[in-house]
Formats: structure tokens, C-alpha cells, sequence
């Protein structure tokens, strides 16, 4: 199958998209080089991003889990582009990132293209221009809307560990979100192993609720203490095993209770109750390996939520998911 994956090329801030770049690894996995990405995510193709002059931190996460994932990025034929929309070439057009490029659209309308639209935004706002046009997919969607369908990121498969360890040296992960003091992994590898060293680790909802870190817990082993995660609206995050996670975190959350409130929680979080009733277990034992001998069934989650990413959360199903919604 001919697709186009029309990308953004950016803003001031960052270069790219996670919404778009997720969808389009998982294309790439189910038809190769038929999937052409335009005008071509450079960043993550192994070969290309080495000749590239660039500022890591214009890519979100530095690149983490998306960066280098490609191949042969000079093997893509990203010519006469618009031509070939003209002509009906490809079998279907998907703007991967709708509210930030919309090159070509009116072209793809006026000569009846089949079209997908991607909103990865972190907001609620749908763009009516285009929901009569062609499926529309919005990632932090609030309620039901003819012609718009939910959407979540997802995790390249082979970047998912493929078994736990059984020996975490933390009790909780020390990346904290919030705490950019806690921020200090420059490389994919290291920041991989200090969440599958770790039994737990604090994620929460940001701007949206959809975040790859949660993902990125989840597909190394750890268990996500996910904050609110029951207020989480039902077409948001629908991957996700909510219901599980909310019960995990119910029954684990004391876990946090270990350490300094000011330390874990932002602001929003805190409350003088909160703080007062942390202050008696401050003090008492964070060794992994001893919570472990106490609540054995920890390995257990840790396990199926690990086969649960593998079998629900990869890039490739996000992507059978999209074309599965559109009759081609």
C-alpha cells in the first residue's frame, strides 16, 4: 500500500511530533519503503541524523525512543510530491500533524485523495476545517464526535525489554516528573536502566494526559504510580490498562509516602494533610529488595504489565488501529 505521511516540519521550540513519528514507525513496520514520509523525519533514520547539524534539545525528549529507529533515509522517493497527489498515486494521504503542516491539503481535497488527519496536540481543540474532509484522529479527545476518533501514542517494539529484571535496585525510580533537577540522563540506554532497576516510578498527567513517559515505564519493566489516573476522561489514553493502574496505585501509592513530599510531588499535589502524614515514614526502609520480600507480587505486575505493552502497546498495532477506521 502507497501512503504519504505528510510530517511538520517544526517549530521554534522543537522539530518534532510524537504522535506523527510513532505512526510512522509503525507504517514503516507493516509496509516497508511503500511509506513515504514527506519532507522526510530525518532524526529518526540512523544513517541521516549523523549528517545533521542540530540541537537535541529542539527534539522532544532528546530523541529518546524515536530517534535512529529508521533506516536508509535516502532510499525514500520524496519526489513530485504534489504531482503525484494531483494524479491519486497514493492510496491513502495522512497528515501526521494536521494543526502544524498542512502543505498540499487543498490539493489532496480538491483531487479527492483519500486522507487521514493526525492531532497529536496536548490540548482539546479540534480543527472543524477538517472533519468533513477525512477521518480525524485527536489525541487528548473529551468527548464522542462524528468523524473524530480517539488516538494514543504507543512504543516501537523493539524497544520494549524483553524480560523483567527481577533484582531492581530502587524502590522508586529517581527520575521525578517535575523536578528537572532529576533530569540528568543524556543517553536512551542509561535512562532505559534506571526505570527497569527501579520496582516503581511517579508519572502523571502534563499538558495532555497522553505522555510518552508513560510508555516508556511500562515497556521497561516498571510499574507506573500514575497520579489521578481515575479522573482520566474515558476517550483519552484508551490503550492504557486505566482501570489496572488506578487499582496499583491504590494499593502502592504509600510507597511514596517514604519520602519527602517536596521532593515527589509538584505543588498541585501537596497538601498540608498530605505533608503531615509522610512525616512518621520518612524514616523507615527504601531498600528495594526488602519491599520485595514483603510484597512478593510486585514481580508479578511488573510482568503483566510488561506483556501487556507488548501485546497492546506497540507502534505497529497504533498504526493497523488508524488504517483499520478508514475503508480503503
Amino acid at each position: 500500500m502507497k501512503i504519504l505521511l505528510i510530517h511538520s516540519e517544526g517549530n521554534q521550540t522543537h522539530i518534532n511530533d510524537f504522535m506523527s513519528d510513532l505512526l510512522l514507525h509503525g507504517l514503516r513496520q507493516l509496509y516497508g519503503s511503500e511509506v513515504i514520509d514527506y519532507p522526510g523525519c530525518w532524526y529518526m533514520y540512523s544513517d541521516e541524523i549523523t549528517n545533521r547539524k542540530y540541537d537535541i534539545n529542539k527534539i522532544w525528549g532528546k530523541g529518546f525512543t524515536i530517534n535512529r529507529t529508521l533506516k536508509n533515509y535516502n532510499s525514500i522517493d520524496r519526489t513530485d510530491i504534489q504531482k503525484k497527489i494531483q494524479e491519486k498515486y497514493f492510496d491513502l494521504i495522512i497528515y501526521g500533524s494536521i494543526r502544524r503542516s498542512d502543505q498540499f491539503v487543498d490539493d489532496v481535497i480538491k483531487y479527492n485523495n483519500k486522507v487521514i488527519f493526525i492531532d497529536g496536540e496536548d490540548d482539546n481543540i479540534i480543527d472543524e476545517r477538517y472533519t468533513k474532509s477525512g477521518l480525524y484522529f485527536k489525541r487528548e479527545l473529551l468527548e464522542d464526535r462524528n468523524n473524530v476518533i480517539p488516538i494514543s501514542f504507543a512504543i516501537p517494539k523493539e524497544k520494549i525489554l524483553k524480560n523483567i529484571s527481577e533484582k531492581p535496585t530502587n524502590l522508586l525510580a529517581p527520575l521525578i516528573p517535575g523536578r528537572l533537577s532529576t533530569y540528568i540522563y543524556d543517553d536512551e540506554k542509561t535512562y532505559y536502566n534506571m526505570y527497569s532497576n527501579s520496582i516503581f516510578a511517579i508519572t502523571n498527567k502534563k499538558l495532555g494526559w497522553d505522555c510518552l513517559r508513560h510508555y516508556e515505564i511500562l515497556m521497561n519493566g516498571c510499574i507506573p504510580l500514575f497520579f489521578n489516573i481515575k479522573d482520566c476522561p474515558k476517550l483519552i489514553l484508551k490503550t492504557l490498562p486505566k482501570e489496572r493502574l488506578s487499582e496499583i496505585y491504590s494499593n502502592f501509592h504509600n510507597v511514596l509516602s517514604l519520602y519527602s513530599p517536596f521532593k515527589i510531588y509538584k505543588k498541585k499535589f501537596l497538601s498540608f494533610k498530605k505533608i503531615f502524614s509522610y512525616i512518621p515514614n520518612m524514616l523507615k526502609d527504601k531498600n528495594a529488595n526488602s519491599f520485595m520480600k514483603t510484597n512478593s507480587n510486585v514481580l508479578e505486575i511488573k510482568n503483566e504489565l510488561l506483556n501487556f505493552t507488548k501485546q497492546n502497546l506497540t507502534t505497529e498495532i497504533l498504526a493497523k488501529y488508524v488504517l483499520s477506521k478508514k475503508k480503503l
